[in-house]
């Protein structure tokens, strides 16, 4: 047997019981420390997961502070949330699946929902069907001044659909 053979038979092993995982079936529970991908995404035990409710900047998204400056809003809610979950446990309770792939959960550190702590923290605004759910935190943190409500910024979905960064600066910003 040639000495790549083994590894070559591990690789085809790994990747034959990859194909065979299927994402966590809704009400499921994800559980255990997460890794921070950006504002409103985690991997908790190899799964993908977007925390469901909410849209928080992209990663490499910016803001204009009220002096008219731009700043890394994007890479200020991952760091929110990787300060936020630290090393403690988190529990996802999966309610579906998004068009990437990833599960799609309520998630919770410490009894605080994650969802609402962004929005109330002003680094993610209400998304999709969950927009009456945290609508009361987001015009609070909007009232304060809090995250990306500082200055203005684009809607992160926007920001998404805009694609090249010509087009983002004629965007329409929030205040």
């Amino acid at each position: 047997m040639r000495t790549g053979a083994p590894l070559f038979m591990m690789v085809m092993v790994a990747a034959t019981l990859m194909g065979t995982m299927r994402l966590p079936t809704p009400r499921a529970a994800i559980e255990g420390p997460a890794r921070v991908i950006d504002g409103d995404t985690l991997v908790i035990g190899g799964w993908h997961t977007r925390i469901l409710g909410i849209d928080a900047p992209e990663l490499d998204q910016t803001c204009h502070a009220s002096t008219g400056q731009t700043w890394a809003c994007g890479r200020d809610a991952r760091q929110a949330l990787a300060a936020r979950v630290g090393r403690r446990q988190v529990s996802c309770r999966v309610a579906g699946q998004d068009r990437y792939g990833r599960a799609l959960a309520r998630c919770a550190t410490g009894g605080t929902d994650l969802a609402g702590w962004l929005v109330r923290e002003g680094w993610a605004i209400p998304a999709g069907n969950e927009q009456k759910r945290y609508r009361a935190a987001s015009q609070k943190a909007r009232a304060n001044g809090a995250g990306m409500w500082r200055g203005s910024f684009i809607r992160p979905a926007d920001w998404r659909r805009a694609g090249d960064p010509q087009r983002k600066k004629g965007a329409v910003h929030e205040r």
